[in-house]
Parts: C-alpha cells; structure tokens; sequence
C-alpha cells in the first residue's frame, strides 16, 4: 500500500486524474495508473508485483518501467518498499 509520494503530479494524478502536469505521454497514462494501483494493494506483495511488471533494482530504489502502448518503454515509477508498505513514490521519465 502506498504510505507517501515524493510527486505531488503523480499524487494528484493517481488521486484525483488530474493528468496535466504529468510529463508522460497520453498514451503511456493507463500504464502509469495501473502500475501505481497495484503499488497500492494492501496486499502488496513485492514479489507478485515484479512477476507483472519490468521492474528494475537501482541503488536501493526499484524502478517500475512504463510503456506506450504497452511496448515502447518511456520512463518509470520508482519507489522504496518494506513489507507490504510502499514509499517515496516518484517518477522519471525519458528526455524531461
């Protein structure tokens, strides 16, 4: 479960689909909402959720790759875990 965000844009987005100040491509927006509502399963299983997704280990940092149209990647959701609890939830994306 999402405990705190480092992005207020991605908060928002998440929150209340404000989408306007999110620097990733309208078509990559699905991908970004889906993987930040599986980030915020209370049952959030850090193993379950690598099996989905491309998830990369940085540093102390997991990246979670976000794609256009489900192929081209674009950029990341990155975020720290312990447990079932997620934190510093931010995003990088390609060129910005």
């Amino acid at each position: 479960m999402i405990d705190s965000f480092t992005s207020l844009v991605l908060q928002a987005f998440y929150e209340v689909g404000e989408y306007s100040d999110l620097p990733f491509p309208p078509t990559a927006l699905q991908n970004v909402f889906d993987i930040l509502d599986d980030l915020n399963d209370p049952y959030f299983s850090y193993r379950d959720f690598s099996g989905v997704w491309t998830v990369h280990h940085y540093e102390g940092i997991e990246q979670a790759v976000v794609t256009v149209n489900g192929v081209e990647p674009c950029g990341a959701i990155t975020f720290t875990y312990q447990g079932n609890h997620v934190f510093n939830v931010d995003c990088f994306v390609e060129g910005v």
